[in-house]
């Protein structure tokens, strides 16, 4: 039950407002200093529109809202109507709702939502920015999960891109060794490989001709430079998904790029398009011989089919998004790649004659949302235009979600040993230069931080527990940075700073869980269901009310796919729960109080917990 929302609805209704949106517009929280919990702000505007004196028009509301649901008392002050929850009615509410589903909502009616996150070119490691990318999009998955809706989540190979061309040329045609004993991979091909090759295009541009001509054997497939293409690229996704695992994300199926080639996806798709005339041939000036997608803006045609034939990515990514909608008339073939260690399937669509029979259904959606880099807007825009056309009038929901680039100040540039940091504000990489810091690498750097503190400061925990401890914090740590800000924004990630409790992070968050749990260890008594509530201290009304609009936080988010709301609700909570800490006693108190704010402190434990899972953060009972 959404206490919030019902309050909110049974307002509408006594105001004969049009709904509780309008109602959110009137109502102000103690936060805005009007007194009491909340106050309605309506006869504001309705004095002036009914030329009536401010205080009748409030009057007339406070005795409309006498009865309400959850409000005990009401006070008229210069044109506001204060009201004051029924903290006793509300925590016998809350008794029988506070658990490990608090917060979960039927708000999604089950609509099904493709998520397709991470997506990168399985020719390297996984650095810092793409985890940004994989932190929003399985945040994302799981508080839609949360809320309601049926979620599809996949990676999308590029496995007929350049960058993997490039590995295969280095491999086949320069010499260089397929692998490195002891290293990782996608660490050896990203940062030795990849780069060394790209190095020699520019001193030998003549190589180039070895790119074209591997690229253009992948696109024919089944011959000798396809086959080898293919097996480095699965054996760096697998070692992507290793990385990718320890930070906690993982996926329902992996789509390949050649499969959309190899299926004629793209022939379909262009076929359609040609059909209802949003493309057109270029016979004349520079796009001449090129096709061309006709967008809202002439003087931004999008090329998708160059004059050699190619198709661009923008191209591909619009087959595949008429695949999500069911806009093709066919699919693909599917099999299991494997478990994963959140003991769930993965699925990946595969061109062998024995794939699986009997397998999900994963397209067929009605929303579907891509987290895609914000230097990619204009040709998703194009893609989310074309897929809008060819829906032909279909309730289509095609959402670029974009973020910004992450970078390292000078200080942790410095730290991880990157060079040339000194004069520069933020420490911008390249893959294709090797100026970037791996996942792996960087999750180290912050494990091996985090272990040595732990050390220092937690003497009674065992040698495994203290590791245990270190990898959760590192995990949380990097993830809650790559949400906690407005995601079209640079993060600029200091090392120092994401690790202080002053920052009000990850490690705040999990110091503040601990607390918790540790206050819950120590009550002999345990937490009794039969309580009484007290006259309540502001302290204890500012975490209740946290716990209180928990539900409606959550809903929120995901009507807005916003993430900063619950990032935000998690620093106000803990917070809170410190204030109330240190201004309350909890344990030394009478039974009766005792009772209560044992009862408050689980309930603020359930409710971290659950917000906490939810941008995928480790909750550490204990550190």
């Amino acid at each position: 039950m959404n206490i919030l929302s019902e309050v909110l609805k049974d307002i509408t209704l006594r105001l004969g407002l049009k709904n509780v949106e309008e109602t959110k517009s009137y109502f102000k929280t103690q936060t805005y200093g009007y007194g009491g919990d909340f106050s309605i702000t309506l006869a504001l505007k309705e004095s002036k529109l009914r030329k009536v004196p401010l205080q009748k028009i409030a009057e007339e509301i406070k005795n409309k809202l006498g009865g309400s649901n959850f409000i005990k008392k009401i006070e008229v002050v210069n044109g506001y109507v204060n009201c004051w929850y029924d903290y006793e009615r509300i925590t016998h509410e809350l008794l029988k709702e506070v658990d490990n589903e608090y917060g979960k909502s039927h708000f999604g009616n089950n609509e099904k939502i493709m998520i397709e996150h991470t997506s990168v070119n399985p020719n390297k490691a996984i650095h810092i920015g793409h985890v940004r990318n994989s932190s929003i999009g399985d945040s994302l998955s799981r508080l839609l999960k949360f809320a309601g809706y049926n979620v599809v989540v996949t990676n999308y190979i590029d496995d007929t891109g350049a960058q993997v061309a490039d590995n295969v040329v280095g491999v086949e045609f320069l010499g260089l060794p397929r692998s490195r004993p002891g290293t990782k991979i996608d660490h050896y091909l990203g940062d030795e490989v990849y780069v060394k090759v790209n190095k020699m295009y520019q001193e030998d541009p003549a190589l180039l001709e070895k790119r074209r001509l591997v690229l253009k054997s992948i696109e024919e497939g089944n011959n000798k430079l396809a086959f080898l293409a293919r097996d480095m690229v699965l054996e760096v996704l697998k070692a992507q998904l290793e990385t990718l695992s320890r930070l906690g994300v993982f996926y329902d199926l992996i789509n390949y790029e050649s499969h959309i080639l190899a299926y004629k996806f793209w022939a379909t798709a262009f076929a359609q398009m040609k059909t209802i005339g949003v493309v057109k041939l270029e016979t004349e000036g520079k796009k001449k011989g090129c096709w061309v997608f006709e967008t809202s803006s002439p003087d931004e045609d999008k090329i998708l089919v160059r004059s050699d034939g190619t198709v661009v990515y923008a191209g591909k990514d619009i087959a595949y998004a008429m695949w999500k909608h069911g806009l093709l008339d066919s699919d693909f073939r599917y099999k299991k790649f494997g478990v994963q260690k959140n003991n769930e399937e993965l699925w990946t669509t595969t061109l062998d004659k024995d794939a699986e029979i009997k397998h999900p259904i994963f397209n067929h959606v009605k929303h579907s949302i891509s987290i895609i880099d914000i230097r990619q807007s204009y040709e998703q825009a194009v893609v989310k235009e074309a897929v809008e056309k060819l829906g032909k009038g279909k309730d289509i929901k095609y959402v670029h979600y974009e973020y910004g680039v992450v970078a390292l100040s000078p200080n942790t540039a410095k730290k991880l040993g990157m060079k040339e940091t000194e004069e520069k504000e933020a420490f911008q990489m390249s893959g294709r230069k090797g100026i970037y810091i791996n996942a792996d690498d960087f999750l180290g750097k912050l494990y091996e931080t985090i272990l040595e503190e732990t050390k220092s400061k937690n003497s009674d925990l065992t040698e495994k527990e203290r590791e245990k401890v270190a990898e959760s914090l590192a995990v949380s740590t990097l993830r809650y940075e790559m949400v906690r800000t407005d995601p079209q924004k640079i993060i600029v990630f200091d090392l120092d700073e994401a690790l202080k409790l002053e920052s009000k992070g990850a490690v705040y968050i999990d110091y503040t869980l601990s607390r918790m749990a540790g206050i819950l260890r120590n009550a002999k008594l345990g937490i009794k269901n039969n309580i009484s509530v007290p006259e309540l201290n502001d302290s204890e009304k500012r975490v209740l009310f946290n716990i209180l609009r928990f539900p409606d936080v959550v809903e929120s988010a995901a009507k807005s796919l916003d993430l900063t709301v619950i990032s935000n609700f998690l620093s106000e909570l803990a917070s809170d729960f410190n204030g109330f800490y240190t201004n309350t006693t909890v344990l030394k108190a009478e039974d009766s109080v005792r009772d209560f704010r044992l009862w408050l402190v689980n309930a603020s434990k359930n409710t971290l917990i659950n917000a906490m899972l939810m941008l995928g953060l480790v909750p550490l009972e204990r550190m």
